[in-house]
């Protein structure tokens, strides 16, 4: 699905999830959780917020190795999502802000997705056909070699 469609039906999967969600609980349990996530969200931020502070002082004094930027901005992100009412929201905020979910669940991306990143070509690549000579077999064999690394365009 694409990110902007998806945006876009966001509120629409929220609504039917809150109904639903109200349907099976209860509707006192429903708004409770919206009030608990939402709260739960902001004394996130002011974490994050705090943490943002000592990671710049911590800049200005030299030493930055405790300090998990990438944690602390998909922290910021999750606090958001658990501020916006939904169970949707929620549970990506959760994800989030959890750091071992946050591994699991990225990990299992990438996992998956791994082979676009790693056969991905450029579009400047050229392709150098040449002989390799191997130490085991006294024959040269012809082979073609893909140099992925050329970003000039004038040898083509």
């Amino acid at each position: 699905m694409n990110p902007i469609s998806f945006i876009a039906l966001l509120p629409i999967i929220e609504i039917v999830l809150l109904i639903a969600m109200g349907a099976f609980f209860g509707f006192w349990f429903t708004v409770m959780w919206i009030v608990a996530t939402a709260a739960l969200g902001i004394i996130l931020l002011r974490v994050t917020r705090l943490n943002v502070r000592s990671m710049q002082a911590m800049r200005s004094g030299g030493s930055l190795d405790s300090v998990d930027p990438i944690g602390i901005f998909a922290t910021w992100i999750g606090a958001i999502l658990l501020i916006l009412p939904g169970p949707l929201t929620d549970v990506i905020g959760l994800v989030l802000v959890v750091p071992w979910l946050r591994k699991l669940t990225f990990g299992i991306w990438i996992a998956k997705n791994i082979h676009r990143v790693v056969t991905r070509q450029k579009t400047t690549s050229r392709v150098y056909e040449g002989e390799v000579v191997s130490p085991s077999s006294p024959r040269p064999t012809n082979q073609r070699v893909i140099d992925v690394h050329s970003n000039d365009s004038k040898d083509q």
